[in-house]
């Protein structure tokens, strides 16, 4: 079976390669998904049977407030394009990968699958979460018309190698790891944005990478929510990735930064069922595999 993995050289790209060494692995450098006919062309040429879609333009809090048009342009023409072709071009099977922050969070219980399209997200990323739900229902109806099995896949907020490590524009884990290691380097404060009491889920690319390679071998439609736990405060997490860089100085948060909603948290019954025995890997070991391997490579 040849599979087609677009978004080849992100996080979560470079993590597949290890678990699917066989699948043909793309990036802009060989195509601008934004542009159909360039989309039209690869799938053409590659011919997959298979379609994994991770490519997106994203960013940590700040970026998304600052791009939430741009990301939504962006975003919903790739996911378009990629979806159009491969109906065009007889993809047998399209595996789609969403976010978190698409889902509406209800005030007294986690956010389900069943959430995905209810509410309004948070306004802050408006366009990225939009145009994922835009993904998840454009391959809902191009599954419809043309039989095509389809799932979309939800892991809450990766981090691990290959992240971007931008302590302005990255996702909160890479952001704070590098504003870690530089406290360390600096004997410095280590500055945390917002009040630290947010509470977010993480997993760390890996296991998302080992899952996505099962998923293919699993008659399986629809979305599927992965979540290893029910979250943590930031500042738990602030302190977590202090003890994995050695940074035993202060932690300051600051209130006047930008920290999105208070709480954000969904699970999945479905994902217990399909995968009952899989063991995610533990947070503390994860995060000191990524402190180590920023630290190689920044």
């Amino acid at each position: 079976m040849k599979i087609l993995v677009t978004g080849g050289t992100g996080m979560l790209g470079r993590a597949l390669t290890e678990y699917l060494p066989d699948a043909i692995f793309v990036s802009s450098r060989d195509a601008d998904l934004r542009n159909i006919n360039e989309t039209e062309y690869l799938i053409n040429k590659i011919a997959p049977q298979t379609v994994i879609h991770l490519a997106a333009e994203i960013g940590g809090v700040k970026a998304n407030m600052e791009k939430n048009l741009e990301f939504f342009e962006s975003n919903l023409l790739m996911n378009t394009n990629v979806i159009s072709s491969s109906v065009k071009h007889g993809v047998k099977r399209f595996i789609g990968v969403l976010s978190s922050c698409a889902y509406f969070i209800p005030d007294d219980r986690p956010g389900t699958e069943s959430d995905l399209h209810v509410g309004l997200p948070y306004f802050g990323n408006l366009g990225y979460a939009y145009s994922k739900r835009a993904l998840d229902i454009h391959a809902q109806i191009a599954a419809d018309k043309t039989k095509m099995p389809y799932m979309t896949v939800t892991p809450v907020t990766m981090f691990g190698p290959h992240d971007n490590f931008n302590s302005e524009t990255g996702h909160v884990v890479a952001a704070l790891i590098v504003k870690a290691v530089n406290a360390v380097e600096k004997n410095g404060t280590m500055s945390v944005w917002g009040s630290g009491k947010a509470i977010r889920q993480f997993v760390y690319v890996n296991d998302i990478a080992k899952i996505l390679a099962q998923l293919i071998e699993i008659n399986l439609t629809g979305n599927l929510i992965i979540a290893p736990d029910m979250g943590i405060e930031i500042k738990a997490l602030a302190e977590r990735i202090a003890n994995a860089a050695g940074f035993k100085g202060r932690i300051e948060f600051d209130s006047a930064k930008p920290e999105g909603v208070s709480r954000k948290v969904i699970q999945s019954k479905k994902f217990k069922e399909i995968f009952e025995d899989f063991l995610f890997t533990d947070i503390d070991k994860a995060l000191q595999e990524t402190v180590e391997w920023y630290r190689k490579n920044k």
